[in-house]
C-alpha cells in the first residue's frame, strides 16, 4: 500500500525477530528480517528502509561493524538492541540513533518506533 513504512530487523534470535515483526506489524510497518550482520547490511542496501532495528550480538559481525557498514552508504535511523547497558555510549558514538536494552517491553519498542517514524499510535 502507498506510504507503507519499511524496517529491516537484523536479529539472529528467531523468537525475538518474530516478536519485533509482530510489534511492527501492529503499526503497519513492513519488515525484512535478516539473521546475520552481512545479510542485514545487504537488506538495508536493497530495501532502503525507514528504520533499522539492530541486535548487537550477531553470529558473523557485531553491531558496531554493521553500523559502520550501513553508515558508509545510508543515514537510516538505527535503533540498537543489546543486553549490554555498558555499550550504549559506544553504540551512539558509532552512529546508532537510539539504544534499547534487552529485555525490552514490546509496547516500549512500538512506541519508540512509532515516534521515530511519525506514526499515529492506536490503543489496543
Amino acid at each position: 500500500m502507498p506510504g507503507t513504512r519499511t524496517a529491516v530487523v537484523i536479529e539472529d534470535d528467531a523468537d525475538i525477530g518474530r516478536l519485533i515483526d509482530a510489534v511492527l506489524g501492529l503499526s503497519g510497518v513492513a519488515v525484512r528480517l535478516a539473521a546475520t550482520g552481512t545479510g542485514g547490511v545487504e537488506a538495508v542496501r536493497s530495501h532502503s528502509p525507514d528504520i533499522v532495528i539492530l541486535d548487537y550480538g550477531l553470529p558473523d559481525i557485531n553491531g558496531l561493524e554493521v553500523i559502520a557498514r550501513i553508515r558508509s552508504f545510508s543515514n537510516v535511523h538505527i535503533l540498537m538492541l543489546t543486553g549490554r547497558e555498558d555499550l550504549s555510549e559506544t553504540l551512539m558514538a558509532a552512529g546508532a540513533n537510539a539504544v534499547m536494552t534487552k529485555p525490552f517491553r514490546p509496547r516500549a519498542l512500538r512506541t519508540r518506533i512509532e515516534e521515530t517514524l511519525g506514526l499515529q499510535h492506536e490503543q489496543l
